[in-house]
Formats: C-alpha cells, structure tokens, sequence
C-alpha cells in the first residue's frame, strides 16, 4: 500500500549496492597496498655497483676492487692508471730492477710511488731540483695476486684524483683534476697551471675574478680566500699558498693567514724538509725557515749551486755540517761559499769557484769543490780548516 506517495525500497536492492561500495573500497585498499609494497621491496633491492672515469661509465673486473677485513674497498692501481691514461711501471722510480712490492704512476707533471704494506707514498716533479717529498695515506697500499691496491678513500692525495661515491646511484665517480676543470671552466675562470691543479685534489680550486684577482674556493664553489691576490701558487707539500700583489710577494695557509709578510720581490721555495724559502730584495737572495724567520741574510747573489753537466750535480742543502749542524750553499760575486743554516755564520768564505755534488752508486752523494784547477772533496777541504764534518 502506498501512503502519501511515498515509494517503497527494495531491501535486496539496497543490500547489493553496500557490497559493491564494500568491494571498491577494499580493491582501493589493496591497490594502495601493493603500490607501498612495490615501492619498499624496489628501494631495498641494491643497485649494481657503478663506476664513471672522467665521465665514462666503466665495466667493473673481478680484480679492479678487493675488500679488507673490515670492509674498506680498495682498487687495482695498475688498472686505475689504465683507466685514466696514466703509465704504470713496476718496481722503484730510479730502481732499475722488478720490485712487485713497489711501482709508480706517472701523471705527465709528477711521479708517484707506492710500497706495498706501506702508507706511505713518494711525489717527485721530473727536473726539479727539490727533493722527494712523503705523504701519509690513511690507509697501507695493499698487495694481492702481485697487484697493488689504494683505499678508494686515499685517491684523492695518493693518485691526484678527484673521488666521489653517490649512494642514490651506487656509484663510484673518478676524475682527473684536467677534467674536472674541463667540466667546470665555463662557470669559473681556473688557473690550470701544474702546481694549482694538485689543489683540487684537496677540495680546493684557484679562480680569479673579471679584475683578475686571484682567490680560493671549495669545489662545491663555496669561497675559502676572496679575490685578493695577483698571483696564487699552491704547495701540496706545506698546504700554503705562494702569493703576490703590486709586485711584491709573501705567503698565506690554505685558509687565508698571512705567514710570511707580502715584501718580497720574489719568493721561492727551495727545500721541503727542512721547509726553506728563498727571498730576493734589492737584487739580493737570502732563505727563510717556514715561519718566515730570516736563516741567510739578504746579501747574496745566488742561494745553491745549479749547474748541472756530466761532472757536477746541483748543490744546496749540505746536512750534519759544522758539528752535526746543517749548511746552505751561497753565492757572491760568483764565488761559492757555506753558511750555517742554524746559527747564520759562516761556515766557508765566498771564496770558491764551485761546490757541486756527485752520486755514485758505491758512495752515494758526495760533495766536491773547486778551486782554479783545483778539485777536491768537500769534507777533505773542510778537514784543511779543522771543521768537521760528520755525513751527509
């Protein structure tokens, strides 16, 4: 019966239409569900391990990386060299025999050698007349199966690199400091030469402004020293920057301190261990220690010997002289003299023609002097004048 118009609902009806909006919400749920779940298993699978040189991806070998106990990942030097197109020679730099516990790559501007066991490694610049120079890795150069391997971590100061790993990607990014400044020179104005270029291996970048002055920033292109100087030449081996500004020149740390006064009209170094710097003011050389403490006195037209030929070997630094104490070769008038590097007196005279040294492998280093046509050893030549000297 139908009162006051109203329309009766079908209870059968109504109980269907529920189940339908009960089944859509429940597919709905599910669906949610399993897109989450997708998601979780995707971002907890690995990614495959990746490696990119100097904007290359590259095929992983089974030897390229070896694992230490605790897990730190290291990488087959050889390969590596191969990878970035450095040579790799086995054995000593200046050894001339096989040595599978040591080799070296050559960069084109520098050597580096590596000891197996050893953390430990040697930099030498080619026709340079500083000596060797040590760096301490965190890690010791490991060898397995006659190969040698570098913690991934030491790249950077062990092999002049520029290493990244990305977590997103699972990968291990390698550059060459050439590079790097390749993919970079069109938003910054870089000083490419040799020496600055080892900076970015440290995270830091020589870059000048459109005035032209020079100053230091991170990679990420955060500033560390503002454009302050004229010129900028950074020592790997101190961490210091060799600077100047009107023509006159000094020395800064890696953050931007003055350590050695901008005065000079020019300023070198000439020794890393003992840290030493030659000077020149009014046309005029003398040494100062790294703190910038004046050793030699401003007096002099030449600091060492430098001619090199079949006979002779440049000369600088004479060690235990003078009562164990160290000489520095020195230079007026074209007469070669010794002066105490400790004390600043004088040790020989601006007297003599020469002071040279000769390397023999029998002896070693010895060093020599010369007189009109005079030659004699150093050491029998100081015996004359009752100072001893002890070796070298």
């Amino acid at each position: 019966m139908n009162l006051l118009g109203q329309q009766t609902v079908k209870p059968q009806e109504s109980k269907g239409k529920k189940i339908v909006l009960t089944l859509l919400i429940i597919s709905v749920i599910l669906l949610i569900i399993s897109i989450a779940l997708i998601y979780i298993l995707k971002s907890n699978v690995t990614k495959k391990l990746g490696l990119a040189v100097n904007g290359k991806d590259v095929q992983i070998t089974e030897d390229l990386f070896i694992q230490d106990s605790a897990g730190k990942t290291y990488i087959y030097i050889e390969k590596l060299a191969d990878l970035i197109g450095y040579d790799y020679i086995t054995g000593g730099y200046l050894e001339y025999e096989e040595n599978k516990d040591k080799g070296y790559i050559d960069t084109a501007n520098q050597i580096i050698e590596y000891k197996a066991g050893s953390n430990e490694i040697y930099k030498i610049t080619p026709k340079s007349n500083l000596d060797e120079e040590a760096y301490k890795l965190n890690n010791q150069i490991i060898r397995k199966d006659e190969k040698l391997y570098i913690a991934l971590e030491d790249l950077n100061i062990g092999c002049n690199l520029v290493y990244q790993f990305s977590k997103n990607d699972n990968k291990i990014v390698i550059n060459t400091t050439e590079y790097w400044i390749l993919q970079n020179e069109k938003d910054l104005k870089i000083d490419n030469s040799s020496d600055n270029q080892r900076a970015i291996s440290y995270n830091m970048v020589v870059t000048s402004n459109n005035t032209g002055k020079m100053g230091v920033m991170e990679l990420n292109k955060n500033s560390i020293i503002g454009y302050k100087y004229s010129s900028m030449q950074f020592d790997e081996y101190s961490q210091r920057y060799l600077v100047s500004n009107d023509g006159k020149y000094g020395i800064i740390s890696k953050q931007g301190k003055e350590i050695v006064e901008i005065k000079y009209e020019s300023i070198h170094i000439i020794n890393h261990v003992p840290l030493l710097y030659e000077v020149k003011m009014n046309n005029k050389y003398g040494v100062l220690d790294e703190t910038g403490k004046l050793l030699v006195k401003i007096e002099y037209d030449k600091i060492g010997f430098n001619e090199t030929s079949n006979s002779t070997e440049p000369a600088l630094l004479i060690k235990n002289l003078d009562n164990k104490q160290n000489g520095i070769i020195v230079c007026m008038n074209n007469k070669y003299g010794i002066v105490n590097l400790q004390t600043g007196q004088t040790i020989l005279k601006c007297e003599l023609d020469k002071i040279y040294a000769r390397t023999s492998n029998s002896k070693g280093k010895e060093y020599y002097v010369k007189i009109g046509d005079r030659e004699v050893s150093l050491k029998e030549y100081l015996e004359e004048d009752n100072i001893t000297i002890v070796t070298n």
